[in-house]
C-alpha cells in the first residue's frame, strides 16, 4: 500500500533536521578558531593544527563512508542512520569535555564516523521516498541543512561562548538534540529501494560493486567537480570567521553572524532555485543538474576574488555571499545528478564512493593546507598561533581558483550524462509500504 503523501513529507521533515544538526555539529568547531587556538582558554592551536580539527573529522568520515554504505545493502537503512546520529551527537558532547588536544582531535573523528551515514543513507531514502520528478525538489530541502545547520553552527558557538559560559557550553548546547533525532529516524518506515513498484534489487556484495562504480564516468566527473569545489568551501568555512575578525575588525559575535547570515541566504535560495531550476530542466534534457553546477561553479569564482580583495563593506559581504550562493546553486544539482546516473540499488554505495573520493582529494587536506599557505605568507610566521590577516587573504585568493576546475567537471559531466542516466534504467512510482 503506498503511503499518504503527507507521511513522506514528514519523513522528509525528519530527515532534513537529521541534516541540520549534522552541519551545525560539524561547523560549530569553525567558530572557535581563535578559542582553540588561544594557550589558555583553549589548547593553544597552531594555524595548521586548528585545520586539522576539520581532517579530523574528514578522516573519520571519508573512511566510514564506504563501510555505511555497505551496511545499508545488507541492513535496514533507516536503523543505521539513526545509530549514525547518535554517535555522532555524543561525540560533539566529547568535544566540549575534551582536556587535551588529541581527545578533541579524537572526538572529531568520531563526529566524522556518525556523519559519514547522513550523506551516504539520506539522499537514498530521500530517492526512494520521491520519484524522480521531484526528487530534486526533495534534496534541496534535504541539503537546505547545509546552510541552515552551518549558519546555527556559528551563532551557537558565537554567541553561547560569548554570553553562555564559554566554548565547551557550546560543544554540550550542539550535541543534546542529536540523541531525540536518532530515535525519531529510527522509528522510520523503510522505503523498498527503488521506490514503491521497482522490482526487488538483489542485495550487493563485495568490493566489485564499488569497482563497478568506477566505470561510470558521469559519476566520477561529479566527484571530481565537488572535490575541486571543497578545496575553497573548507577554509572558508573553517578560517572565515578569524578573517573577518582580524581583516575587518569584527567582534566575535558580529563574525560568526555575518558568517550565519551569508551561508543562510545564499545557501537558502541556491539549494532552493537549485531544486526548481533543476526539475524544470531535467525534463527537457539529460545531464541538467550537471549543466546547472557547472556553470554556477564557473560564476561563483570571480564573485570569490572580488569579496576577498575588497575592503569596503557594502563589496566584500555582497560579493562574497554571490559567490556563496551559486556555491550552494550546486550542492543539490551534483547529488542529485549522482542519484539520476546509478541504478537504485547502488544509490547509497555512489554516494559513499563520492564521500571517500572527493574527501580524499578535497577537502582532508584543504584546511592544514590552507592554514601551512597562510602561515608561510604570514608576516607574523614567528608567532604559531597568529595569522597575519593579508597573508590569509592571499591564501583565499589562491584557493579560490579551485572552482573553475570543479566547473570545468562538471561541463564535462554533461557529455557523459545521457548515456549513464539511460543505463541506470527508468524512474520508480513514489512513496513506501506503509507498517
Amino acid at each position: 500500500m503506498t503511503p499518504s503523501r503527507r507521511y513522506c513529507l514528514y519523513a522528509l521533515g525528519i530527515i532534513f533536521l537529521a541534516n541540520f544538526l549534522s552541519y551545525l555539529d560539524r561547523q560549530i568547531v569553525s567558530a572557535l578558531q581563535k578559542e582553540l587556538m588561544d594557550p589558555k582558554q583553549g589548547f593553544g592551536l597552531t594555524p595548521d593544527e586548528f585545520g586539522w580539527t576539520w581532517t579530523a573529522f574528514t578522516i573519520g568520515y571519508m573512511v566510514f563512508a564506504p563501510i555505511v554504505g555497505f551496511l545499508t545493502g545488507r541492513y535496514r537503512r533507516t536503523l543505521i542512520f539513526a545509530v549514525c546520529i547518535f554517535l555522532w551527537s555524543l561525540a560533539t558532547i566529547w568535544s566540549g569535555a575534551a582536556t587535551v588536544k588529541w581527545e578533541l582531535f579524537a572526538a572529531r573523528f568520531c563526529i566524522g564516523i556518525g556523519e559519514a551515514g547522513c550523506l551516504v543513507i539520506g539522499p537514498t531514502l530521500l530517492s526512494d521516498y520521491f520519484s524522480k520528478e521531484f526528487r530534486g525538489r526533495a534534496l534541496a530541502i534535504f541539503f537546505l541543512g547545509v546552510p541552515l545547520g552551518g549558519t546555527a553552527g556559528y551563532i551557537v558557538g558565537g554567541v553561547i561562548t560569548e554570553h553562555l559560559g564559554g566554548w565547551r557550553n557550546a560543544f554540550y548546547f550542539a550535541g543534546l538534540p542529536g540523541i531525540l533525532v536518532a530515535l525519531l529516524v529510527g522509528l522510520l518506515a523503510e522505503p523498498p529501494r527503488g521506490g514503491v513498484g521497482a522490482a526487488p534489487e538483489a542485495r550487493v556484495k563485495g568490493v566489485k560493486p564499488y569497482l563497478d562504480l568506477l566505470k561510470n564516468r558521469t559519476l566520477l566527473l561529479i566527484i571530481l567537480a565537488q572535490a575541486f569545489a571543497v578545496i575553497i568551501l573548507v577554509p572558508l568555512l573553517h578560517y572565515g570567521v578569524g578573517f573577518f575578525q582580524e581583516m575587518h575588525k569584527m567582534s566575535k559575535t558580529e563574525a560568526t553572524i555575518t558568517m550565519g547570515v551569508m551561508a543562510l541566504v545564499a545557501g537558502g535560495l541556491g539549494n532552493t532555485l537549485s531544486g526548481i531550476i533543476g526539475d524544470k530542466l531535467s525534463r527537457r534534457m539529460k545531464g541538467a543538474y550537471a549543466l546547472l553546477a557547472g556553470i554556477a561553479f564557473t560564476a561563483g569564482m570571480p564573485c570569490l576574488l572580488i569579496g576577498f580583495l575588497s575592503d569596503e563593506k557594502w563589496l566584500f559581504l555582497p560579493a562574497l555571499g554571490l559567490g556563496s550562493f551559486f556555491y550552494f546553486l550546486c550542492m543539490p544539482a551534483v547529488n542529485t545528478q549522482i542519484a539520476n546516473s546509478v541504478p537504485a540499488a547502488k544509490r547509497a554505495m555512489a554516494f559513499a564512493l563520492a564521500v571517500f573520493i572527493l574527501h580524499l582529494l578535497g577537502d582532508s587536506g584543504a584546511a592544514p593546507l590552507f592554514g601551512k599557505v597562510a602561515q608561510w605568507m604570514s608576516h607574523k610566521a614567528a608567532d604559531p598561533h597568529h595569522l597575519d590577516p593579508v597573508a590569509t587573504r592571499s591564501a583565499f585568493v589562491i584557493f579560490s581558483f579551485a572552482m573553475l576546475f570543479a566547473g570545468l567537471f562538471a561541463l564535462l559531466a554533461v557529455r557523459t550524462a545521457k548515456k549513464d542516466e539511460e543505463a541506470a534504467g527508468p524512474p520508480a512510482a513514489t512513496g513506501l509500504p506503509v507498517h
